[in-house]
């Protein structure tokens, strides 16, 4: 398997993965939070969508994110700048999404645009460098270690939050 189609076929799974992050729970039980440091199933689905839209839309291709440019922050009910990273532990206990619905339309886009982004790439094309703060990494390390790896660990989290309730996990069998 090619290292592209790899990448593909690893964040197709995250998406399905975060789209079911919050299915049979009611508002409480998706913004419920542990003891401790952890964070809520709806922080984990913000945070994974946010990344990915900026990584893919900013930082890969130089465009406005999705949630700046079609005014997602207000549609969601959620704040407008932030994503997550390096945010003070009560405001990401605090995070409520205020439109479910809305915030799943913005899942499925940042998706689809991620999907297409990537169905244009090649195996040779990830060894293209991309600016990240300041430092460099290539662009297939920035898919492997931010989106591939990172948005898994949360999406880990999401089951852990979804056991400790009662509820049985995301994907089953399906790679965790």
């Amino acid at each position: 398997m090619a290292a592209i189609d790899f990448m593909r076929t690893t964040l197709e799974f995250v998406h399905r993965g975060f789209a079911g992050a919050g299915e049979g729970l009611d508002d409480d039980q998706l913004h419920f939070v542990p003891e401790g440091q952890s964070h809520s199933i709806a922080w984990c689905m913000w945070h994974a969508a946010r990344i990915e839209d900026l990584f893919f839309q900013q930082l890969f291709q130089g465009k406005p994110s999705e949630w700046d440019a079609n005014g997602w922050a207000e549609r969601c009910g959620l704040p407008a700048k932030g994503f997550g990273t390096n945010q003070p532990a009560d405001e990401a206990r605090g995070l409520r999404i205020g439109n479910v619905g809305e915030f799943r339309a913005y899942q499925a886009k940042v998706a689809a645009l991620s999907g297409e982004f990537l169905a244009g790439l090649t195996d040779a094309d990830l060894g293209r460098e991309v600016k990240l703060g300041e430092k460099t990494e290539t662009l297939g390390e920035s898919i492997n270690l931010h989106l591939v790896i990172h948005l898994n660990g949360h999406r880990g989290e999401v089951n852990l939050l979804r056991g400790m309730m009662g509820f049985a996990p995301v994907l089953l069998n399906q790679g965790g």
